[in-house]
């Protein structure tokens, strides 16, 4: 049985923890920020730090773990992957400087430059206001504006949504360049697309990029895409390994662009080791690059993790080894749907330290997954867990069925199991839902 470590304590970690105990071949160890129900319950040891890598690399030795993953992106930026592997500890997870294809937005866009990576959009990267606004001016302000490091999914402004006038586009410029946003007095404009967001995993291990089923994730905070931009309320995937507005001539120009990334990583001499995840905008002339991250999206981890009927430890260890064939990753060919359970307010003004009661056993028999997120342990009394949320998502279901709406219905099924004075978005993965965001394509298609 393998000692692995996992770093990181969210609702992605605690997919990633159940992927790799689920088949008996791990004995796992955390290093988490806050303690989550669910991957504590399943750790044999927990560390209680994703920033103190002095502290991270300690725990390794003294559990003499056999190799490491990580799943959120600032412990990737501080550079604990660096120091778990000079530790002697093997990592399926991207060093520092390939992990720069998510820390720094300006490195990505000049790597694509630099490779003619397809699916390129135009893009400005400036300390100048003059040289910003003028970008914008050129594009109609019709822009993406975006600081240059981290900001957890919530420092991208776009126009029509966070901009309705040309003044606030300068305004939020001005702001990044001011304050030194994510770290950077630097900000990057791109131009605004239009189509259907959709995202893809690749396993990478440093020379393939092995690519997963296609995901949509839902940014917006309540039904029919209203209200704030949120780190995520959930996500789908087709039983066909496809989306509903997606072929498989679009997934497989974005499976290109995932390898050709990787490519260029190698040849820059930092080659990605983990899973990298691509944003694309579908659009009328085919994938276009939003981003690239250097781990797990979430909530999309799940779809992925809830489908993987491989061992993920076997493609840990094949990451690591730089032996990764696409035989390897095997899918139930099945549909998934993942939805959040969030605070009332989430993504405007959250209602932290409400309880909330799960019934675990009720969820399990609905057939579906829980994954427990940001929340506060209350207590455990048989198959009932009581948690008080915080700020942040509170929890996540998966089902799993033979098409969208079956998973969504046992997803429905699953939240009567959760009470709470708590929220969740009812219209991911309907048919209606399904219906609008085909019909946008064919729109834009069809002008």
């Amino acid at each position: 049985m393998e000692k692995v470590l996992l770093v990181g304590s969210g609702a992605r970690e605690h997919a990633m923890a159940d992927a790799l105990v689920r088949d008996g071949q791990a004995a796992l160890h955390a290093a988490v920020a806050v303690d989550n129900p669910g991957i504590t319950r399943l750790a044999k040891s927990v560390v209680h730090t994703e920033s103190d890598i002095q502290a991270i690399v300690e725990h390794c030795r003294e559990h003499e773990i056999q190799f490491c993953l990580v799943g959120p992106e600032k412990p990737l930026e501080e550079g604990v992957t660096d120091a778990l592997l000079k530790a002697g500890f093997p990592c399926a997870a991207p060093s520092q400087a390939a992990a720069r294809i998510e820390t720094n937005k300006a490195f990505m866009r000049s790597l694509l430059e630099k490779y003619d990576v397809p699916g390129r959009i135009a893009y400005s990267e400036t300390d100048s206001l003059s040289n910003a606004v003028g970008f914008s001016k050129n594009l109609d302000w019709r822009v993406a504006v975006k600081p240059l490091g981290l900001t957890s999914g919530k420092g991208v402004k776009v126009w029509g949504d966070n901009f309705q006038t040309p003044g606030e586009v300068e305004q939020y410029i001005r702001e990044i360049l001011s304050t030194g946003m994510s770290g950077h007095n630097r900000v990057l404009i791109e131009e605004l697309l239009r189509g259907q967001e959709f995202t893809v995993h690749f396993f990478c291990d440093g020379n393939s990029a092995i690519p997963t089923p296609a995901i949509q994730d839902h940014k917006r905070a309540y039904d029919e895409d209203k209200g704030p931009n949120t780190g995520g309320m959930g996500s789908y995937s087709s039983s066909d390994g496809l989306l509903p507005f997606l072929d498989r001539q679009a997934y497989n120009e974005a499976a290109v662009i995932g390898q050709k990334i990787v490519d260029a990583l190698r040849v820059e001499g930092c080659p990605f080791k983990g899973i990298l995840y691509g944003q694309f905008m579908l659009t009328k002339s085919g994938p276009k690059i939003i981003e690239f991250n250097a781990r797990f999206g979430d909530p999309e981890a799940m779809n992925t993790l809830l489908l993987l009927r491989s061992s993920y430890v076997d493609i840990c260890r094949a990451i690591i080894q730089g032996s990764l064939t696409k035989e390897m990753l095997q899918f139930q060919p099945e549909a998934s749907v993942v939805r959040y359970v969030v605070p009332r307010g989430y993504g405007s003004q959250p209602e932290a330290g409400k309880e909330v009661i799960i019934n675990e056993s009720g969820i399990r028999g609905t057939g579906s997954s829980l994954y427990y997120a940001s929340c506060n342990l209350v207590g455990e009394k048989g198959s009932t867990t009581k948690v008080r949320t915080t700020r942040s998502r509170t929890l996540a279901v998966a089902g799993a069925g033979s098409d969208i709406a079956s998973a969504q219905r046992k997803t429905q099924d699953a939240l009567q199991f959760i009470k709470g004075d708590v929220y969740y978005r009812n219209d991911i993965g309907t048919a209606d839902a399904l219906a609008r965001k085909v019909n946008v394509m064919r729109e834009l298609q069809a002008e």
